[in-house]
């Protein structure tokens, strides 16, 4: 499996991972009704056994993160750290919206409790 798709709505991001292009996006608003339904997908494919994501910067950039939702994030950021620890290349890029403290301060506490290395980037968020 080396693709992943999915389209974003009002309230679920848009999901694009794809290995073969060392891709992996995340990025909208994030309120689903049933945030396991909205991120099982990615849990799914990162637990693959033919996953082979590497060298990639994973860049998450959320306008808003639902409590549901940031549980299922922080879900797939252990996955990815993981990965990372047993000598994949992965990275993560947080983006946020440039005045949205609590958005910053949401990366800086997973940065401070996984080993993956970290980049955050202030953006205007549409």
């Amino acid at each position: 499996m080396n693709y992943l798709k999915i389209d974003g709505t009002d309230d679920t991001p848009e999901i694009m991972i794809d290995s073969d292009l060392s891709l992996f996006i995340i990025s909208g608003c994030s309120t689903p009704e049933d945030a396991l339904a909205t991120y099982k997908p990615i849990i799914d494919w990162l637990s693959a056994p033919d996953c082979e994501l590497d060298n990639c910067q994973c860049k998450f950039c959320f306008k808003y993160l639902s409590s549901a939702s940031h549980h299922m994030v922080f879900n797939i950021m252990k996955k990815l750290n993981n990965m990372y620890d047993i000598g994949r290349n992965l990275s993560i890029e947080w983006g946020y919206e440039a005045t949205d403290e609590d958005m910053l301060r949401l990366g800086l506490d997973f940065a401070s409790i996984l080993t993956l290395p970290f980049e955050f980037c202030p953006k205007t968020i549409n």
